[in-house]
């Protein structure tokens, strides 16, 4: 599998970012290529690895888009083990591989029963301020 290049930037109306780094997986299943990302429970897949990436970009857009449109960006972050204290912060990290690991099943059995390509990729979230 070649290198994943994913990259993602998404805007407020008043173009404020916080940007963030993102682990991804990519794995070969079933005759498809999957792109996960544990950190917020999203997966895509395709018959190649370019619509693979594609469909992960279009999910991660609707997953942003939606919880901004509800308001609840914050929240599910937080549900899925991101630190983030306050809808004004304009910082969020991530949870660790590690931490992930003790509470994701999916992410379990891609590092102990699947070969993977891991890659960090730089994204953009809208400010929630």
């Amino acid at each position: 599998m070649a290198k994943l290049s994913f990259k993602a930037e998404l805007e407020n109306s008043s173009n404020n970012k916080i940007f963030v780094s993102l682990e991804l997986y990519e794995f070969i299943e079933d005759g498809m290529n999957i792109i996960y990302c544990p950190a917020l429970d999203l997966s895509s897949y395709g018959r190649n690895e370019d619509e693979a990436k594609k469909g992960f970009q279009e999910t991660f857009e609707i997953y942003i888009n939606y919880c901004m449109s509800k308001k609840t960006l914050v929240k599910d972050l937080q549900r899925h083990g991101w630190n983030v204290k306050s809808a004004k912060q304009k910082k969020m990290k991530a949870p660790s591989t590690k931490d992930l690991l003790n509470s994701n099943d999916t992410l379990q059995d891609i590092i102990y029963n699947k070969d993977y390509v891991k890659m960090s990729e730089k994204v953009a979230f809208p400010a929630l301020a």
